[in-house]
């Protein structure tokens, strides 16, 4: 008798044991959820989302440009830096010639180190650098 009693008592510290496990799991879950859908984990979703997190909303291509790369963090567009332009990087000299004819994409340069731009800075935009956008 004391062992079913025994038994007993496990098998329910067990199942209290289970149900509170389950509990624990189901709520992280659902905070998990409802945390990553706050505005300023989305700015990507709407206009409103990328403004509450001080991005700036793009009309025509419906994008959010967030700049909050600092100087020296790898970039592919000025947008994406606190300075707004992209340094490229150095040029081969292969490079330097393709430039003259055509733009080079695929680019990833860094942040500028100013945030006053002044005068002509060489810039990435959009992962690509042309003759428009370096200062030759």
């Amino acid at each position: 008798m004391l062992k079913d009693n025994l038994n007993k008592i496990i098998i329910i510290g067990l199942i209290i044991t289970l149900i509170i496990m389950v509990t624990i799991l189901l709520l992280g879950t659902t905070l998990g959820l409802l945390y990553s859908s706050l505005p300023e984990h989305n700015p990507q979703d709407n206009q409103q989302n990328c403004e509450s997190v001080g991005g700036e909303w793009s009309y025509n291509e419906e994008f959010c440009l967030l700049a909050n790369k600092k100087a020296g963090e790898e970039c592919t567009d000025g947008g994406q830096c606190e300075s707004g332009a992209c340094s490229p990087p150095t040029l081969t000299a292969e490079q330097e010639t393709q430039l003259i004819n055509e733009p080079i994409p695929n680019i990833v340069g860094t942040c500028y180190p100013d945030n006053e731009v002044t005068g002509c800075v060489d810039q990435v935009i959009l992962g690509t650098i042309s003759k428009d956008s370096m200062c030759l």
